[in-house]
């Protein structure tokens, strides 16, 4: 670094694509040095196995509409390239961003960054995301410090006081990559921080007070829910903002129990996300290694049908099919379809994971992982469902809306055969011009026969001494843990 170079500060950002309740932002406008502002498309993120466009698409919307207000740079390489450039031609006194709780591949990179920062005599400032606490050692009075977290004053960046290094926003991407991520999906959600103050105020005003008892039907949930996740993922929101706002809300809502099931899921999200950060190695191993000898074998007919709603199960097959094409699917939804794989067709649930993360739009992998293996029973101490998905379906879509919507080939068929189409008779065939097991597949699997072997081998492993003696452990490191495996870099 020549020593004349210019003096500033830097802003990275990650997954808090937004101006406001920003403290970096904040930090850095307080400043009295020009700043940049940076996000890196990274090779890194492209070749690991969780990535999809609709991701990237999503993140480009979001700085996008983010650019109009403020002069992000916007690159397409390794992180360790664009740092190493900029140190090299700016005095870069401090480095501003958010913790990130990524996999393992993204806390290696963090751990490279930081070392190139120090060496260049730098010095980056990590601050708290949404309430996780990176360093925790364990988890008692965490519940107090995620609310006294929300109650604490957002962070306001004083926008006029910024100085900003550069005079407008720029974009280095290659042609083929800003290509791709202008086109844009009408089932899709678009990104940006307007859509998602507007989400939240349209849920308040208009959608809380059904919530709660909507949420668990697809069809139902798809307007009741919030909407937000993907906007909260991707950080065009803060969980804070929300949180602040719902506690507002509650001098207005009727129903105050629907907003108080919502506020309780807002802690719910740092809650698993913790757990991610407590330990990294759930994205690859059985929380509770009692169960590291099941399942060890994947099936490429049944994963194949189950990943392109092909099983033969109308509610599966067009959730499946629904989350494909849109990134979205109700909780109830992904626990049911995470089920089926895992215990109605006994495959890997690792395989799973991997395919859907890139499939949500809301990818979060703190919450992905941790879901994943509570839904596949391999923790040991929680609950064990083994989801019906006729009955699911019976409950869930009692008159077909959802299945019709998604798999129509079965839009003609009546209430009473939709959530179980094998049963149809040759003469119903006719009468609603459908074949099943040619225009429709067969159920690929006995569910009760699946159900009760996945239920024998399960409990058998839940009971086990090897089971109950993790237990206790498991119980400190997820719930009250101790000993995280991430430091303060």
């Amino acid at each position: 670094m020549d020593k004349f170079a210019k003096e500033i500060n830097l802003v990275w950002l990650k997954r808090d694509l937004r101006s406001f309740d920003h403290a970096p932002f904040e930090k850095a406008c307080e400043e009295k040095l020009p700043f940049k502002i940076i996000y890196i498309f990274e090779p890194l993120i492209e070749n690991y196995y969780d990535f999809d466009i609709r991701h990237w698409r999503f993140i480009y919307q979001s700085l996008k509409e983010l650019s109009q207000k403020i002069p992000i740079q916007i690159y397409y390489a390794e992180a360790e390239t664009v740092f190493e450039s900029l140190l090299e031609e700016f005095n870069i006194k401090h480095v501003y961003s958010y913790n990130e709780t990524g996999l393992a591949h993204t806390f290696a990179r963090d751990l490279h960054i930081k070392k190139l920062i120090t060496e260049k005599g730098s010095n980056w400032k990590e601050f708290q995301a949404n309430g996780v606490v990176r360093g925790l050692r364990e988890r008692v009075g965490w519940d107090a410090q995620w609310i006294k977290f929300m109650k604490d004053s957002q962070n306001d960046p004083s926008w006029d006081k910024a100085i900003f290094l550069d005079e407008k926003a720029n974009e280095f991407l290659p042609d083929e990559l800003e290509s791709q991520l202008s086109k844009v999906n009408s089932l899709k959600q678009v990104g940006g921080e307007s859509k998602a103050k507007s989400l939240l105020h349209q849920f308040l005003q208009e959608k809380v007070e059904q919530y709660f008892s909507q949420m668990s039907y697809p069809d139902k949930a798809s307007y009741h829910c919030s909407r937000l996740s993907p906007y909260i993922a991707w950080g065009n929101i803060s969980i804070r903002h929300i949180y602040q706002a719902c506690d507002e809300a509650q001098r207005i809502v009727t129903n105050k129990e629907s907003l108080k099931q919502f506020m309780a899921r807002l802690k719910w999200q740092a809650h698993f996300i913790q757990k991610l950060e407590t330990d990294v190695s759930i994205e690859k191993k059985n929380i509770n290694s009692a169960f590291d000898g099941i399942r060890t074998k994947k099936n490429k007919k049944y994963f194949k049908a189950w990943k392109e709603g092909l099983t033969g199960f109308p509610l599966v097959d067009a959730s499946m099919r629904c989350v494909k094409e849109t990134g979205y699917l109700n909780f109830r939804m992904r626990a049911m379809v995470t089920s089926f794989l895992t215990h109605h067709l006994w495959q890997p649930w690792r395989e799973g994971a991997r395919y859907l993360s890139r499939q949500f739009l809301d990818y979060e992998p703190g919450i992905h992982y941790a879901q994943f293996q509570m839904q596949a029973g391999t923790t040991g101490v929680n609950t064990l469902r083994i989801y019906n998905p006729v009955k699911q379906s019976q409950q869930k879509d009692r008159d077909g809306e959802f299945i019709k919507k998604w798999v129509p080939e079965l839009r003609n068929l009546p209430r009473e055969l939709i959530h179980n189409p094998w049963e149809i008779t040759s003469f119903e065939e006719q009468m609603y011009d459908i074949r099943i097991g040619t225009d429709y597949p067969l159920p690929i699997v006995n569910l009760e026969k699946s159900a009760a072997m996945a239920r024998e081998k399960l409990w058998q492993l839940k009971n086990s001494e090897h089971s109950k003696k993790n237990a206790p452990q498991i119980l400190r490191k997820y719930s009250k843990a101790r000993n995280s495996k991430r430091t303060q870099r």
